[in-house]
């Protein structure tokens, strides 16, 4: 991710942060299923990798947000150099 652009880079991590944010959704869903049906281990199992998905995709969200603000900062800077 070094080589790419900054708008690039964002989105990249914004795209991962959505990819884990739906592997979320999906493990708690199982979690659901398996809970109904009194499989209580699968269902913990499930609730677990749910979880750890949810922080990945948090922390993909924040690096984002952490490029966003550095990109925009980068970008008045230049504004600012250039008037």
């Amino acid at each position: 991710m070094l080589d790419q652009n900054p708008q690039e880079k964002i989105i990249e991590l914004r795209r991962r942060a959505a990819e884990f944010y739906q592997k979320a959704a999906w493990n708690q869903l199982m979690s659901l299923d398996n809970y109904r049906e009194k499989n209580l281990e699968a269902a913990e199992r499930f609730a677990q990798l749910s979880f750890v998905d949810q922080m990945s995709g948090l922390e993909c969200a924040e690096l984002a947000d952490a490029e966003s603000s550095l990109f925009l900062e980068l970008d008045h800077e230049e504004e600012l150099n250039i008037a």
